[in-house]
């Protein structure tokens, strides 16, 4: 990170290392006023160099099943239509462009369990509209680590972190049997409150709780005709009537509420790091590695060691079933070393260069309307996780949208 003062690195490392603590607390850190940390993390977001905090949310938790598509397109005219595709669908929770060998989407379905069959059926309409040319669907079976990119201990000497010690190091292997996968024990019946702080975190954790509790009582002051997504949800309004009714103290309330963001936190939210758009820093690399028919007790040792030693670069691990996916972003010089001791190592494995920066990579909030508040459960029928994505994925490309 050459050319930037050390104070303004200081408090991205601050920022990074502790994305949820208060501006105070930041402050004291850094040795200066509450006041001055507040106009500089102003400051950086005006400039686009700092984001928000952003979670990801454990699917198992809510009787969701993960899903990793990676599509393949012939042609690049293809990618509009791809992501597109992606964009519409209720269920898609991200979605990155690859380069290199091919073009392509990576895209991640969290859908409700035992609906792989309508997640199939959609893929298959992109490939029979020539939106794609191929595609590879995995299931994530719960198990996944990961680590941002660590902003204060970025490897920019070639001789600084040694590649091949680091995977060869003996460790105490943890199988697969010792470590419990993240599973629901129960179903969960979500209230509208529960649904709408999902939504708020996934692209901002840093809302305190207070704030979060006055604005959903606020839109009961719109005006019905302002009803939608990124306001109140249709249908809401009579649940939030009488979660913040007259003859509930604001205390009463407030205790409620607190309970109902505490159990998201606690139960359902799986990561969350403050979004710094990397662009201004080095512009590493990210591949992503699909290794196949990997071992368990090999897959066992990978997670031991990402956990037992944290490497100083950005890992996402995610077992697959059968197989196993690794991400790395890495400078040049280190992502070829990666390279050849997975080739050296493993027999079968397809490697993707993935686009990480604006519009190519895309993180979804999540969508309150994929949960049916009158008969509690996840929206799973033909007509909503396909027919209807087919007809709107139809009209936008009539429409030129």
């Amino acid at each position: 990170m050459k050319g930037f003062a050390r104070d303004l690195l200081e408090l991205l490392r601050i920022l990074e290392n502790y994305p949820l603590l208060s501006y105070s607390e930041h402050a004291k850190m850094l040795n200066v006023s509450t006041q001055t940390l507040s106009r500089r993390v102003e400051k950086l977001q005006n400039e686009d160099m700092l984001r928000k905090v952003h979670s990801t949310l454990k699917p198992e938790k809510m009787e969701l099943e993960k899903y990793v598509v990676i599509f393949e397109i012939a042609e690049i005219d293809q990618l509009e239509q791809l992501e597109l595709s992606c964009d519409i669908h209720p269920y898609t929770s991200s979605r990155n462009r690859l380069f290199g060998q091919f073009y392509g989407v990576y895209a991640v379905f969290d859908i409700p369990k035992g609906s792989e069959k309508h997640l199939v059926s959609f893929l298959d309409f992109t490939l029979g509209r020539e939106f794609c040319s191929h595609y590879q669907m995995f299931k994530s079976v719960g198990r996944r680590l990961f680590y941002p990119q660590p902003l204060h201990n970025n490897i920019t000497d070639i001789d600084e972190f040694d590649i091949d010690e680091y995977f060869s190091r003996k460790i105490e292997i943890k199988t697969i049997s010792d470590e419990k996968a993240s599973s629901a024990n129960s179903v969960i019946e979500f209230h509208p409150i529960h649904l709408l702080i999902l939504r708020d975190i996934t692209t901002n954790m840093r809302t305190p709780v207070s704030k979060l509790a006055h604005k959903y009582k606020l839109y009961l002051e719109l005006d019905k005709s302002r009803e939608r997504f990124d306001t109140l949800p249709k249908g809401f309004r009579p649940y939030l009537e009488e979660f913040f009714s007259d003859k509930r103290t604001e205390n009463a309330v407030y205790i409620d509420f607190k309970k109902k963001y505490q159990y998201i936190i606690n139960n359902i939210v799986e990561d969350y790091w403050w979004g710094v758009n990397r662009k201004y820093f080095e512009m590493f690399v990210r591949f992503t590695y699909i290794i196949f028919d990997i071992t368990k007790a090999e897959k066992s040792r990978l997670f031991s060691l990402f956990k037992e030693f944290r490497p100083p670069f950005s890992i996402y691990i995610e077992d697959l079933g059968k197989n196993i996916g690794l991400t790395f972003s890495l400078p040049p010089y280190y992502q070829i070393k990666v390279s050849y001791w997975i080739k050296s190592n493993y027999e079968r494995f397809s490697v993707y260069l993935a686009d990480s920066f604006g519009n190519n990579a895309t993180k979804y909030r999540f969508y309150v309307h994929n949960y049916d508040l009158k008969n509690l459960k996840w929206r799973e029928d033909k007509d909503w996780m396909l027919d209807g994505v087919v007809k709107g994925i139809q009209e936008k490309i009539a429409n030129n949208q």
